[in-house]
């Protein structure tokens, strides 16, 4: 999975010019966490809604009626805003993305093609992925299958056993168990009878540790 495919295109951009106060608007106006701040198109940095709230609060909490002017009409973007963040090339893996997001300490990461800001990526964007892994808008049924310990049980020898049931696959990806290291096979599809599927599944002989069922 390359970070191009799976980015947010064009997002919101806002300028480092721009007073906090404006800038809080505009963030209520866009619902987003991030905005990359972008001038005359060169990226500039990263700002956050959580680092505006933060000065907002200071400025209110102080109870100085100088911080509060100074806060509403001086502090600009430029003086919240986190310069040369981490940041992701859109050639990237989404492996990458997810090591660089560990260390950055955000939901959110700029995507630059050179030095080009050219989209981003967050966990609303690995949200909806999961949910097209899953199927999770085409109504499918799933199943686990555990894949540890018998060397006769393969995922070449459980998807052939399960075409043969009539089954139409959508999806198909491996899960290891955290804590029990298990590994399983999970399996996205479309079914008229979702109990009979499984009890043929399991008369099989594999071992099925979760089924899901589609309302």
């Amino acid at each position: 999975m390359i970070v191009k495919n799976w980015m947010s295109k064009n997002p919101a951009t806002i300028s480092s010019d721009l007073s906090a106060k404006e800038a809080i608007n505009l963030f209520e106006e866009n619902r987003v966490p991030f905005m990359a701040v972008v001038d005359k198109g060169k990226f500039r940095g990263l700002l956050a809604r959580r680092d505006l709230r933060e000065a907002a609060s200071w400025a209110t909490a102080s109870q100085d009626i100088y911080e509060i002017q100074y806060f509403n009409d001086r502090l600009k973007v430029k003086d919240i805003m986190v310069r040369k963040p981490v940041a992701l090339s859109v050639n990237d893996t989404v492996e990458t993305a997810l090591e660089k997001g560990k260390q950055f300490g955000r939901s959110f990461l700029p995507v630059m093609d050179g030095e080009r800001f050219v989209g981003s990526l967050s966990n609303r964007d690995f949200s909806h992925a999961l949910n097209q892994i899953l199927g999770g808008d085409e109504g499918l049924h799933g199943i686990s299958i555990e894949i540890n310990g018998d060397t006769k049980v393969t995922i070449k020898t459980i998807l052939e056993d399960i075409l043969t049931l009539g089954l139409q696959i959508k999806g198909i990806f491996t899960l290891k168990d955290p804590d029990s290291g298990v590994k399983r096979l999970m399996v996205r599809f479309e079914a008229k009878y979702l109990k009979r599927i499984t009890s043929m599944i399991e008369e099989k002989g594999y071992k099925l540790l979760e089924v899901l069922k589609h309302n």
